[in-house]
């Protein structure tokens, strides 16, 4: 039974002093003076996921391996041992990114990755494309799902998925380095949007398979 919900949000954000602890990594300036700051993005959509997710917090552990009013880079290393505090029967990961393609800025879209071969994980990265791809759609966002083996996820050897031991997915939500997907990414509407449509796809992933 699943009782235990981890987000991880990748990368740090601006701290008191207005710095990106991340910097020069994980932004970028765009010609207009705009500037995108992945972290402080991730922390927003996984800030509104968790909201909705505490509603059922009588019934799950909504766990961060940091806080969305935390700026820290921590490690992956550190990110993965609080994953791992966490019995994996009992648990699932969702880690939130946003992907970049510098330095053309041309990459669009949204991606699901699991780690290599047939986990548990697979099936956690279904129930949430499956309910973004709806959203997407409507939203007229390219979706990059991997079709070569009828799966929506792609497989990668990230390090938050190849070291946690529960079913884990990471979301590369859209490019914060291209324009048009930026401009999405920042809007506040479009975050609750996405936070909302993730937070059915787990739910949905709970109903089948959290007993």
């Amino acid at each position: 039974m699943i009782k235990n919900i981890i987000l991880d949000f990748g990368h740090g954000g601006i701290d008191k002093n207005g710095k990106y602890t991340t910097a020069p990594a994980k932004m970028h300036t765009f010609s207009n003076g705009d500037v995108a700051y992945e972290g402080e993005i991730n922390r927003q959509i996984g800030g509104m996921l968790a909201l909705y997710l505490n509603a059922h917090r009588l019934r799950y552990n909504i766990v961060m391996t940091v806080n969305t009013y935390d700026p820290t880079d921590i490690s992956l290393d550190k990110r993965v041992e609080t994953a791992n505090k966490y019995d994996a029967n009992e648990s699932i990961l969702i880690s939130i990114h946003s992907n970049a393609s510098s330095p053309s800025g041309r990459g669009r879209g949204f991606e699901i990755f699991t780690t290599r071969g047939l986990t548990k994980s697979d099936q956690l990265a279904t129930e949430i494309g499956v309910v973004i791809r709806e959203f997407y759609k409507k939203q007229n966002l390219e979706l990059r799902f991997d079709f070569e083996d009828n799966d929506l996820d792609k497989e990668a050897n990230f390090q938050i998925l190849r070291q946690s031991n529960c079913p884990a997915v990471l979301l590369e939500c859209l490019f914060f380095d291209n324009l048009d997907d930026f401009k999405k990414l920042r809007d506040p509407e479009f975050q609750k949007e996405l936070s909302w449509h993730i937070y059915r796809g787990v739910m949905n992933y709970l109903a089948k398979y959290g007993d």
